[in-house]
């Protein structure tokens, strides 16, 4: 009997056991074909994204799953064809509202990046149910309204982008606050109003906050000095007022700080400083004296206090500030001498009372020049030229112990003969002998010289048959006219020129490393270029040009970006260099010239027009891109991508250069981001390609958390 029940009651286990499993099985297919429903609902897979219905939606374009449920919806760039044998590569532009998504069929969703895709009305408050979101790009489309309070719900969520979008009816969320996960949050380039919450100071793991250029009121809440890992923090171009109240901040690890173009009262936060790298403090209300302890910041490169009330004089521990080649002063009312070692053609100081102490006559003008460099460059060239005299820049991250003033040394001009300094080249290399020549370049040879001090500079030297035909000349002047105005941190530093009747040089910072070009071709050289080293040249290059086609006025157009061109230093940093080519684009006009360039990196619109724009740039730019991840230059390669049956079931990783290691999970991250740059820039129809300050703040952000594999992405 006790055996007959022992059998029902296993019957009766098994069938609850089945029950449940097909309840189970029938909830899993439920829950799928709600996702399924959910993607088609929204009218982008069909009507936008081409997609065949009867798949699995897991297989659709920008969709990725784990275990059947959707955890990455990623729509990104894809291959067009132009109807007349090119193609190119654009970004779905899915239109229409957000809203369209249904989220509750989403618990599993980790990364939504749709940015740039043409999206308006507002962002749903139902975007605060996707709970295990990491990652959530908006950037680049029409949403208006207000950031909805219910993104304090996604607490997994590490970084965070709606930037350049057109939020204006509301406040930053209190409840952004919960997101103690959250390493990036861009919210720059909306309207938004109001002030910062003070629980943004709650945001522990907070590496880069990013407000800049909306219409934020009241002050700065001194809570954001908590974030003990905050690395950039831009505030500028609000309506900050107010004190910056720093002064018990524990900002340990910041490198940028940019609160310019605000109305802020007071004096000059104090702060512990030690990593901080970029100062902005400029058009706003400051005032009082700039205390001392900002020459404690060791590794300021740049420091713009311009336009603001301060007094008094420039503390003389700035001296100290051994690595800073850019200081900004300028229409203050400050006065006293300058610091000894601090350079007059580093800094801009109009509209003060400084002075350079006690230095002689040729001091004072130096001085004079410098402090009114607003003037048009060309005066200041046509004065030099005049009086046949060196024009030069201290060098940058230089020991102060080298800096001695003495006559002859070529990086002072506190005290310098022309005549003397002129001597000083002419003996480091031994008449310019062949035994110092380092290269050749399109207008003359370079030369290493190592000067009495010990500081070694390369030279590029104008050889008299070149000197006498009036296209080197142009170039030549072209190359110090636009050096002189540029400061970058990846362009090599022009420390001056001469314009001698026995020769004529230009002097530049010497690149321990050479041509990237010469690197990629050793073998030993390219397996010391690592995969990070590569990627940090490619971001450097793109910022550089970033700043010349944006943030020069007039824009500056490179022309000739190659490998040749881009030199590398000690520590394999590349630098852009060679600017003989480059010209300075006006806007009235439609730029036409004859083409410029190096064979193999010219735009091919060049060859059908003579119409020179910032995207020529560009796409010299994804050759070189492409160059550094293969090892080599592209060559064939490049035409491959007009036609992608040439490329078909080949792998980002085929391209990748087989001398070097396979790269980690965090180096093909970074792959992937360049590679995808560079293939956008390599459109054949220039107003397909990206421009470079969409590059450059591609590269800014973190890397995308949910992409492939290069051994899975296609090409």
């Amino acid at each position: 009997m006790a055996s007959l029940s022992c059998i029902i009651y296993t019957l009766l286990l098994l069938f609850v056991c089945l029950a449940l499993a097909d309840n189970t099985t029938n909830s899993s297919r439920s829950f799928y074909n709600s996702e399924k429903e959910a993607l088609v609902s929204t009218g982008w897979w069909g009507n936008h994204i081409p997609f065949d219905s009867n798949q699995q939606h897991c297989s659709w374009y920008g969709i990725r799953c784990e275990e059947g449920r959707v955890v990455s919806i990623h729509i990104n760039y894809f291959t067009v064809h132009d109807g007349v044998g090119n193609y190119y590569l654009t970004h779905y532009e899915i239109g229409g509202e957000l809203g369209k998504l249904n989220f509750s069929s989403f618990p599993d969703l980790q990364t939504l990046d749709l940015s740039d895709c043409e999206l308006n009305g507002s962002i749903p408050y139902q975007i605060g149910m996707l709970s295990k979101l990491k990652y959530l790009s908006l950037r680049g489309n029409y949403f208006t309204g207000k950031l909805p309070s219910s993104l304090g719900n996604l607490t997994y969520l590490q970084f965070l982008d709606v930037s350049y979008n057109e939020l204006i009816t509301g406040f930053i969320p209190s409840e952004l606050g919960n997101l103690t996960n959250l390493a990036f949050l861009y919210l720059s380039h909306n309207y938004l109003n109001g002030s910062i919450p003070n629980e943004l100071g709650n945001l522990s793991n907070l590496e880069g906050l990013y407000l800049q250029d909306n219409r934020l009121t009241g002050t700065i809440p001194s809570a954001l000095g908590s974030l003990t890992k905050l690395q950039y923090m831009f505030l500028l171009s609000n309506q900050f007022s107010g004190s910056l109240d720093f002064k018990d901040a524990n900002l340990t690890h910041l490198k940028a700080l940019d609160v310019s173009y605000n109305s802020l009262t007071g004096s000059i936060p104090v702060f512990k400083c030690d990593s901080l790298q970029d100062l902005s403090l400029s058009r706003n209300l400051l005032s009082g004296d700039i205390p001392k302890e900002l020459g404690n910041c060791h590794s300021l490169n740049t420091l713009s206090l311009d336009n603001n009330n301060l007094t008094g004089s420039i503390p003389n521990n700035f001296r100290c500030l051994e690595y800073l080649f850019q200081l900004n002063l300028s229409n203050n009312h400050l006065s006293g001498r300058l610091p000894p070692t601090i350079h007059p053609y580093e800094h801009q100081s109009c509209d003060n009372s400084l002075n350079g102490g006690e230095v002689n006559s040729h001091r004072r003008m130096s001085v004079s020049l410098v402090l009114c460099i607003a003037l048009p460059i060309t005066i200041g060239l046509f004065i030099l030229i005049l009086a046949s005299v060196f024009f030069f820049r201290k060098k940058p991250r230089v020991k102060h112990d080298t800096m001695i003033v003495q006559t002859g040394d070529i990086f002072s001009v506190l005290n310098f003969d022309g005549n003397l300094a002129y001597e000083d080249i002419i003996k480091a290399t031994n008449n310019f002998d062949n035994s110092f020549c380092i290269g050749t370049g399109g207008y003359g040879s370079v030369y290493e010289a190592r000067l009495p001090k010990g500081n070694t500079v390369a030279l590029k030297k104008l050889h008299r048959l070149e000197a006498e035909d009036p296209n080197f000349d142009r170039s030549f002047r072209n190359e110090v006219h636009v050096l002189s105005n540029l400061r970058h941190k990846n362009i090599v530093k022009l420390y001056g020129f001469c314009l001698h009747n026995r020769c004529m040089f230009l002097i530049y910072e010497y690149m321990e490393k050479g041509s990237l070009f010469c690197a990629l071709r050793d073998d030993n050289h390219a397996v010391e270029l690592d995969w990070s080293k590569r990627v940090n040249i490619v971001k450097g290059v793109a910022h550089a040009l970033s700043y010349m086609h944006y943030d020069c006025s007039p824009p500056i157009i490179h022309r000739d970006i190659s490998s040749n061109n881009i030199l590398l230093n000690s520590k394999l940093e590349g630098f852009v260099a060679d600017f003989g080519a480059s010209r300075l684009l006006d806007p009235d006009s439609s730029n036409q010239t004859m083409v410029a360039g190096t064979c193999g990196y010219i735009a091919p619109e060049l060859a059908y027009t003579m119409a020179v724009t910032e995207k020529c740039d560009v796409y010299s730019f994804g050759v070189i891109a492409l160059e550094i991840m293969m090892g080599s230059h592209p060559g064939d390669l490049l035409s491959s991508f007009t036609t992608p049956q040439s490329t078909q079931n080949r792998m980002l990783s085929d391209v990748l250069d087989t001398r070097l290691p396979r790269p980690t999970r965090q180096q093909e991250l970074d792959i992937i981001l360049v590679l995808r740059q560079a293939l956008a820039c390599l459109s054949s129809n220039p107003n397909f390609r990206p421009s470079m300050i969409s590059v450059s703040q591609k590269f800014s952000q973190a890397p995308n958390l949910s992409a492939n594999s290069i051994y899975t992405t296609p090409l």
